[in-house]
């Protein structure tokens, strides 16, 4: 499992990123949609080399079982 942070940008201009546990940056966009609050999008996603792992959410889950992380 890779790392990213998701960079979140909110309505009134505001910014912030979470980082979540991920197989692929599609897929940590669907992660960090379960963190955004209302009326922020996604501006950026990036992998990064984390060796610690610490992360803000947990992994998405598929679009066979949605509801169960990877």
């Amino acid at each position: 499992m890779r790392i990213f942070e998701v960079t979140l940008k909110a309505t009134d201009g505001g910014v912030r990123t979470v980082k979540v546990p991920s197989k692929t940056g599609v897929q940590a966009g669907d992660a960090a949609v379960a963190l955004a609050r209302s009326g922020e999008s996604i501006t950026a996603i990036r992998e990064t080399d984390d060796p610690l792992q610490q992360v803000d959410g947990s992994p998405p889950g598929t679009q066979t079982h949605p509801d169960q992380p990877m």
